[in-house]
């Protein structure tokens, strides 16, 4: 962050935790961008989760579990090994994502529309939210390139209240998310533990302590948040029934921010 007096002068590197850039090629391209920004100041640049779980674990190791509009999990071990799962996009994967819940609730108040499921009590906040007035506004709407990503998947919020009213659409919706989240974070977590036993060779690794934050708007619910949690220390215990490398698991609270990660980052270079 930016203090007042700070200048360009001051800065002796830049560390950039951004979207868009895991795959090698697509970060060549923003490279390219950046040193027109940057003043010739060296610079760090690495993915958004990255970013985050070197603010969540303080440069330690840990999984960092991300769910907003997208999701996706990442992980980083004491050997500087990196592990995803998901992140996908909308189209792929992002699955338990707020998008992805969304996008089931708008299902499922076509299908109530239709008679092919019971009626769902996400149908009024719904048509509310979208300023609907009968259900054929819908397709244009969501085809509508004026309709943002964001604009869907803040429904998401209206899934956690109408599962809380008892709704069983919403309900369903609620428990796939949070099992979507947990598997993806474990796949992480198993990415890891596997890779901690390959490199052990013939001796038996040392049992790991595996550490969890979860961090993005979803996760504000305190319930989901619990729901998350249960599902990804489920396929923990899986985990040390298939004799992974796994003393036990934690879920805390990120030690800072993604801004202080990418600071964080940034000194790798100074």
């Amino acid at each position: 962050r930016f203090k007042p007096e700070l200048t360009i002068a001051d800065i002796a590197a830049w560390g950039l935790g951004l979207a868009g850039v895991r795959r090698p090629k697509d970060a060549t391209l923003m490279e390219d961008a950046l040193r027109a920004v940057t003043e010739g100041k060296p610079f760090f640049l690495d993915t958004d989760v990255a970013a985050a779980h070197s603010g969540a674990f303080a440069g330690g190791p840990g999984v960092v579990l991300s769910g907003g509009t997208g999701a996706i999990a990442y992980g980083a071990d004491d050997h500087n090994d990196r592990f995803y799962a998901d992140g996908w996009g909308p189209l792929l994967g992002d699955e338990g994502s707020g998008y992805w819940m969304s996008v089931e609730a708008l299902r499922a108040v076509c299908r109530a529309s239709d008679g092919r499921a019971p009626r769902t009590r996400l149908t009024a906040p719904v048509f509310d939210a979208l300023k609907l007035t009968h259900i054929d506004e819908l397709v244009p709407l969501i085809q509508s390139p004026q309709t943002k990503r964001d604009t869907i998947a803040s429904l998401a919020r209206l899934v956690f209240d109408a599962a809380e009213q008892g709704d069983a659409i919403a309900l369903d919706i609620r428990q796939r998310a949070a099992w979507h989240l947990g598997n993806t974070a474990a796949a992480v977590a198993r990415a890891m533990l596997q890779k901690r036993r390959e490199r052990a060779g013939i001796f038996a690794p040392e049992p790991l302590e595996l550490l969890l934050t979860l961090r993005g708007s979803l996760f504000e619910d305190d319930t989901f948040r619990s729901m998350t949690g249960f599902q990804a220390g489920e396929r923990m215990v899986e985990m040390k029934r298939d004799f992974l490398p796994l003393s036990g698991w934690r879920i805390v609270r990120p030690q800072h921010d993604a801004a202080t990660g990418a600071g964080l980052l940034a000194m790798k270079i100074v």
